[in-house]
């Protein structure tokens, strides 16, 4: 039945993200590196999710403001279906601004899969953009009509110039090369590509000046946060990219440890907005808080008092629901400064009927409410994205699924949530969300129900279970929609590796595993959030590697049969090539533990041996030492010079002709501009030079697409048919 309970508490929401109050504390002062550091400080261990995944974020990050089942296509500014995603024509594909073959790190998480580097893109823009350095110059693309290109460099439409170089530096920031990622920096020149470099420095602090942030570019900002939790600094105050690679100096008036008072803003009630402000050229003899509705329009003006360097000032009580943004300037006589544009949200108070989530589900099959919208309240157990769960205390009945995509409350979460239940294929789930309100954080997870892999009831929906001594019986996840098996002599139960966190079983292991019980496509799953949720069973065999495999010519994958320590598994003095290879850093997969990926001095096509040694497993046993031995050739060490592909417009025939330093095979392709492929053929290669001729006499009118490959690297040309 339903529970009349009038909750009075002020209750906070989470649906307005930004720049939040002292979000950049620390920063103000600095310039150069030192300026760059603090903000990799501030942006580093966001939640990353799959890059599967980021489709659903940059459905919110780069909706089309006229119709959000569109999003906006990055270089041709077209509006597209959302979910139209494919490799022909206009079809999306997501592009790596920081293209991932500028230092290899392709299927490298977190860089992989981090949306503040991935736009929506047409797909045959996409091809042609390829891994190309951005500047000015060259050729107008035939679609992309507001792009140029030439054979080494890209240059984006004007709309979106300082939105690409903003993504640049952003990257350039957040990876430093620490915990097992990868070092990006920018370069004032073209050429990059394989280093972990992208150009052209000076052309990108052009673009950031003639372009500055807009509306879009900031709700892009605010739509990734409320999913990996950290922002692209370079949107909140472009200047920072001219303190850091533009040769300016820091202003010397600082801002600092900005605070709201209160830190919980009640609707209608004054807020204090607290700041240190100093000043290395004098003191400061003018402060202004200026407020308002909107990012654009700070019109109301507050002058603020001090004590000491302690400045205040207040903003009159404002009504609930309203974001308010406001910003500080400061004159010390000689030089003036303004502070980031920060903001709060008023929440609103919750006076309604609360149902709890115990009556929600009814103790049966489909809930009693089914049909009806209502409000409920627990503690978020999961969240991956697109769906989350809450639970309101242990036991059976009192957990539910909440269908909501870009909400992403943190686990520990208490909240109350206002929507329809429905019946999804037998789920018990709420969706359809109209209200949803914060209590506290941090709160206490309800204990974990122990149970059977075979005896999962209705009653188990949605809550946190636990499964102890369940034997792996199928690790084959990547064939069963990320789903492995285990069985504890009670019956099979499926364990999904979510977009949060995938993990590596192996058949015959046995587990303990926890998490929130879900149910869909008829089956019963443990919905895997952190790696606490696995714990494995005693291993007393050390590490084999089971494949070594190089993808460019500075960066090879080594996979071992298991995970791996970290520090052992990156440290590089357990790696030796010979041929006078040397590696020169060692990083762990961010997801797949088993995976290393070593990055080494430039390897040219040759045979090489790999000595791999004294790397351990996670329970402290030590590998043997393995030699693995493997062939690099890349098409770059293939072809000597450049390769001709002619005539181009072609009508019967077009040839292909190159020199190569070798005898291999390479795969040849032709795909229409629908991404339709026409031709795909082996051919054999000589050692010295070689003309392949491919027939063209079917081929109707049009623009098509060549593509050379070999293992991991590719050629692609775009050919006219006449």
């Amino acid at each position: 039945m339903r529970i009349t309970i009038i909750f009075l508490a002020l209750i906070v929401s989470l649906s307005m993200y930004g720049q939040q109050t002292g979000y950049y504390n620390g920063v103000d002062g600095k310039d150069g590196d030192e300026l760059k550091s603090e903000l990799h400080n501030i942006i580093k261990d966001h939640t990353s999710y799959s890059y599967y995944s980021s489709k659903f974020v940059l459905e919110l990050s780069d909706a089309d403001p006229m119709d959000p089942n569109n999003v906006i296509q990055v270089y041709t500014g077209f509006s597209h279906d959302n979910s139209d995603y494919g490799n022909g024509g206009l079809q999306l594909n997501r592009e790596h601004v920081w293209a991932k073959s500028h230092g290899g790190f392709a299927d490298w998480y977190p860089m992989y899969s981090d949306v503040h580097n991935l736009k929506p893109s047409a797909s045959s823009v996409n091809q042609d953009k390829s891994n190309l350095d951005f500047d000015n110059g060259g050729n107008q693309h035939d679609i992309a009509t507001g792009c140029y290109s030439t054979d080494s460099t890209w240059e984006a439409r004007d709309e979106v110039k300082g939105d690409i170089a903003r993504i640049i530096f952003y990257m350039a920031t957040r990876y430093e090369g620490g915990a097992g990622e990868i070092d990006l920096e920018v370069a004032d020149n073209n050429h990059t590509y394989p280093q972990a470099l992208h150009g052209k420095l000076s052309t990108l602090l052009a673009w950031n000046l003639q372009d500055p942030p807009d509306d879009f570019e900031r709700n892009r900002n605010n739509a990734i946060q409320s999913f990996q939790q950290n922002r692209n600094p370079f949107i909140d105050n472009p200047h920072w990219v001219q303190l850091i690679w533009g040769g300016e100096s820091a202003n010397a008036i600082t801002f600092d440890n900005f605070s709201l008072s209160p830190q919980v803003v009640v609707a209608s009630e004054p807020v204090q907005v607290g700041a240190s402000i100093e000043s290395t050229a004098g003191d400061i003899t003018i402060s202004k808080l200026f407020w308002g509705l909107s990012y654009n329009a700070l019109a109301n003006e507050v002058t603020m008092t001090s004590a000491g360097n302690d400045f205040s000032g207040t903003i009159p009580g404002q009504a609930e629901g309203q974001t308010i943004y406001y910003q500080i300037l400061a004159n010390d006589g000689t030089n003036e400064s303004l502070s980031v544009v920060y903001n709060f949200f008023v929440p609103k108070t919750f006076t309604g009927e609360l149902v709890s989530i115990y009556d929600i589900q009814g103790q049966q099959d489909d809930s009693p409410y089914d049909g009806e919208t209502v409000s409920t309240t627990g503690i978020v157990t999961g969240n991956f994205g697109t769906s989350y769960f809450i639970q309101d205390g242990t036991g059976l009945w009192n957990g539910l699924f909440i269908y909501e995509s870009g909400r992403n409350p943190s686990i520990g979460d208490s909240v109350i949530i206002t929507g329809e239940i429905t019946e999804y294929y037998g789920k018990t789930e709420m969706a359809n969300i109209t209200d949803y309100y914060f209590i506290t954080a941090n709160n206490q997870l309800p204990e974990a129900v122990e149970v059977a892999t075979g005896e999962i009831e209705e009653g188990h929906e949605s809550i946190i279970i636990s499964v102890t001594d369940a034997v792996c019986t199928d690790e084959n996840y990547q064939s069963n929609y990320f789903m492995w098996e285990v069985n504890d002599g009670s019956g099979p139960l499926k364990i999904h590796n979510t977009s949060i966190f995938e993990y590596e079983p192996t058949e015959g292991l046995t587990y303990d595993i926890t998490g929130p019980l879900n149910y869909d496509f008829d089956e019963w799953k443990i919905e895997l959030r952190y790696e606490s949720d696995i714990n494995g069973s005693v291993d007393l065999d050390g590490p084999v590697v089971i494949s070594v495999e190089p993808i460019i010519n500075t960066n090879i994958k080594v996979m071992f049969d298991e995970e791996v320590e970290e520090s052992s598994a990156e440290n590089i003095a357990n790696y030796a090539i010979d041929n006078g290879i040397t590696i020169e850093s060692a990083s762990q997969h961010a997801f797949n533990k088993a995976q290393v990926n070593l990055t080494v001095s430039s390897m040219p096509f040759n045979n090489y041996a790999m000595i791999i040694k004294d790397v351990k497993d996670e329970s402290g046993n030590f590998m043997e030492e393995q030699e693995f031995t493997f062939e690099y050739v890349g098409l770059d060490e293939l072809f000597v010079g450049s390769v001709s592909v002619y005539p181009n417009p072609a009508d019967n025939q077009l040839n292909i002709s190159f020199d190569a330093i070798d005898a291999t095979n390479v795969e040849i392709g032709i795909a229409d501009i629908s991404g339709r492929v026409i031709v795909r053929n082996s051919h054999t290669v000589s050692m010295g030079m070689n003309n392949i001729e491919l027939d063209l006499s079917t081929f109707t009118e049009g623009i098509y697409f060549l593509t050379i490959s070999q293992g991991s690297s590719n050629r692609n040309y775009k050919i006219v048919v006449k």
